[in-house]
């Protein structure tokens, strides 16, 4: 235990230190910010470069968080995963694994103490993100009260640490940081495709960030979340196991 606090220190301080967490921060509340802002004068921007453009609706609270929703998922969790990609690839090439795990630091704990620091600062920009967008859409469309935005906002912090699990996995079988990323995102994509086939389709984790949008509006329901969200956990869970139990067998 007291060596797996000493790695969660030093990896908190090597975050701060290689901006890491300051870079995932500023991307997350840029998304937060400017969700709301692109929904709300995207079309007053089109019609001033088109004036022949005509839009058919104002826009409304709800496009808002189709921006948030389609920017954290998309390109807020790919920054993610960019920036943690190097995670252990560089304790690999600077060979400082070998000489902590030498001294008595257990594998384990090398694992389990880089993802609970990515988790926590995942979490931590995601809920300022969230809250950012909260407060700029209630600002721009007063009197506006869509009762299960924070429930979708859930759904999509779980789906956030099925990403980092997967990562994890790749960042302990591969040494380039690269081949992590790209390892993360084809067992990502391999996911999503499987919710193509129909008995699957229902109980695919990547609904958790693909009906946000249909819960807020009423198209979608809460029952349907559970056993996404529920197996998006056990996958999580099973694949920090997973990590941990090839790390183990790994040789540095």
């Amino acid at each position: 235990m007291n060596g797996y606090i000493a790695f969660v220190k030093k990896e908190f301080m090597e975050n701060i230190k290689n901006y890491r967490f300051f870079i995932l921060f500023a991307v997350f509340l840029t998304f937060g910010i400017a969700s709301a802002f692109l929904a709300k004068f995207t079309p007053e921007i089109l019609s001033a470069f088109a004036a022949d453009m005509e839009m058919n609706s104002e826009p409304v609270a709800l496009d808002a968080w189709k921006q948030f929703y389609k920017n954290i998922s998309g390109v807020g969790f790919s920054a993610f995963i960019i920036l943690y990609g190097s995670c252990l690839s560089t304790e690999y090439s600077k060979g400082t694994l070998i000489l902590m795990v030498t001294k008595g630091l257990s594998r384990k704990a090398v694992i389990l103490a880089k993802f609970t620091v990515a988790a926590i600062f995942m979490t931590l920009c995601y809920w300022v993100s969230y809250a950012a967008a909260y407060g700029y859409t209630a600002y721009l469309w007063d009197n506006t009260y869509l009762p299960d935005a924070a429930f979708a906002a859930l759904a999509l912090w779980i789906a956030g640490f099925l990403y980092l699990s997967i990562l994890m996995v790749g960042c302990v079988i591969f040494k380039q940081t690269f081949t992590s990323i790209l390892f993360t995102g084809g067992i990502a994509a391999l996911i999503s495709l499987l919710g193509i086939i129909k008995p699957l389709a229902g109980f695919n984790p990547f609904i958790l960030t693909t009906k946000n949008v249909d819960l807020i509006s009423g198209i979608a329901s809460l029952s349907e979340f559970l056993i996404p969200a529920l197996i998006s956990i056990g996958i999580s869970v099973l694949g920090l196991l997973t990590a941990i139990w090839l790390f183990n067998r790994k040789q540095l």
